[in-house]
């Protein structure tokens, strides 16, 4: 998909995320989503259990965001008065 996203226009993608995306794949991820607009954001890549080791000492010059999903949905954690 994102091959065919990236034909549609020449402002979908820049190729610092094209090499990090490559570099995933080739790293032993099976897919990615890029997260985040306007000049930042995050590309979320999905690596098998027995590929993340790997995936990981590969990666190690990238930055990693632990995260984990919400069962309950989406919730206001922050309020600025």
């Amino acid at each position: 998909m994102w091959n065919i996203k990236k034909t549609m226009s020449d402002g979908v993608t820049v190729p610092e995320i094209d090499i990090l995306y490559d570099k995933g794949i080739k790293s032993g991820s099976t897919g990615g989503k890029i997260l985040g607009a306007g000049g930042g954001g995050f590309i979320l890549f999905y690596v098998p259990r027995n590929s993340q080791e790997d995936f990981e000492l590969k990666m190690k010059d990238e930055r990693f965001l632990d995260f984990k999903f919400e069962k309950h949905g989406t919730k206001i954690i922050f309020v600025e008065n």
